[in-house]
């Protein structure tokens, strides 16, 4: 039976191209023109729902922890009629590639352009959740999950991609508060919000997810670098 020798090196370089998931080494981006493209556009989303109320100690706590939850979902309806003119008031699409454009030529060394017919490379983003979840008993976030993939216009190849997802809290927690339902917190932050409130919260949310998309990219580029 004849024994296969393989040393240290060759193993450590079929270890290195099977958990590759990037092509980025192989590529000169200096001078080049990149631009982004959605395959879906961006479109945020105000979530709200029914909850499970936990048992009370009496039939008071019940009644009051009940209608704190639809004190909740009625302010979450009232304030989706905010949203939707704070939404269309901000220019997602633009702005999201914007900024990510930006970010991502600073690490690259491209050029950003506004057509695909221009470029050498092509960022394409799918949005897969983007908006506001008020659906917790303790607080209201910003969420964001997308795909981004890095394309070589010419050939059609993917030379990287990755999938992005983050949340930030919006309300803040309240402390203290053990015998007053969650829920009436968020009650209370949805019927405060106002329509300048939600566009400053899109226009942050835009920014938190150009960051991730191109903190991950120049992640891979600094492996590739060093």
């Amino acid at each position: 039976m004849t024994a296969i020798r393989v040393s240290a090196s060759m193993l450590a370089l079929v270890f290195a191209a099977a958990c590759s998931r990037h092509h980025l080494n192989q590529y000169n981006f200096t001078g080049k023109n990149i631009t982004l493209v959605y395959i879906e556009p961006p479109a945020p989303e105000l979530l709200h729902g029914w909850y499970n109320i936990r048992p009370a100690e009496n039939p008071i706590d019940a009644v009051f922890r009940a209608g704190a939850s639809v004190a909740k979902e009625v302010e979450a309806r009232r304030a989706s009629a905010r949203f939707d003119t704070a939404m269309h008031r901000v220019d997602i699409q633009a702005r999201l590639a914007q900024r990510t454009l930006e970010r991502a030529s600073r690490y690259l060394g491209t050029r950003p352009v506004s057509t695909s017919d221009s470029a050498d490379f092509v960022l394409e983003v799918q949005m897969r959740g983007f908006g506001i979840d008020a659906r917790s008993n303790n607080a209201t976030y910003l969420f964001t999950r997308a795909e981004a993939v890095l394309i070589d216009r010419r050939t059609g190849r993917e030379i990287w991609s990755e999938n992005v997802h983050g949340r930030d809290r919006l309300t803040p927690w309240v402390h203290g508060t053990d015998k007053v339902p969650s829920a009436i917190f968020s009650a209370i932050t949805l019927s405060t919000v106002s329509v300048a409130d939600f566009q400053e919260a899109l226009d942050q949310l835009v920014t938190y997810t150009s960051n991730l998309i191109t903190n991950e990219l120049r992640e891979k580029l600094r492996d590739v670098r060093n």
